[in-house]
């Protein structure tokens, strides 16, 4: 005994019936021309289109890469009032990037114990592969708790 699944039918308002998988079909297959175009166009863009963008990294562990030159920031929520600190480590060819030193702004609220953001920019210096290892560490010293962010420095082919 074979099974055959039935498919809802869509009725247009000119009496047209179409089935239901067909316009699946044709949207998917319309929303992956859409992605390819918008891909060939992104990868079409001038290197020098990026340079007043800026790539915010906000969650970890992740991976970056970038070529000699280039920066990002890496932005992390920070709340002050419960004793934990931030504190960047690098690991690998650590000369492969320069890390700032954090620098914290504080929520704009009058709520008490409410989060700040600390940011470091993580600038590419020359190729090689680093972990920017982010350790939260509680009040009063204890085990921290690492994330990392593994940045691979490319060489420049332009």
């Amino acid at each position: 005994m074979t099974h055959r699944e039935e498919f809802p039918l869509v009725t247009y308002s000119v009496g047209l019936t179409v089935p239901m998988t067909y316009i699946k079909r044709t949207l998917t297959a319309l929303l992956a021309a859409m992605a390819l175009a918008l891909g060939a166009f992104a990868s079409a863009a001038p290197a020098n289109a990026a340079d007043d963008v800026t790539l915010v990294v906000t969650e970890l562990p992740a991976q970056v890469r970038l070529i000699p030159g280039e920066a990002i920031e890496l932005t992390l929520e920070t709340n002050r009032t419960t004793g934990y600190t931030w504190k960047a480590t690098k690991s690998g060819k650590k000369k492969a990037v320069k890390v700032s030193k954090g620098s914290y702004t504080p929520p704009n609220t009058t709520m008490v114990g409410a989060p700040g953001l600390t940011t470091w920019t993580i600038t590419a210096i020359k190729p090689g592969t680093v972990d920017v290892n982010i350790a939260a560490t509680p009040p009063g010293g204890g085990d921290a708790e690492v994330s990392t962010l593994k940045v691979i420095v490319m060489k420049d082919q332009s």
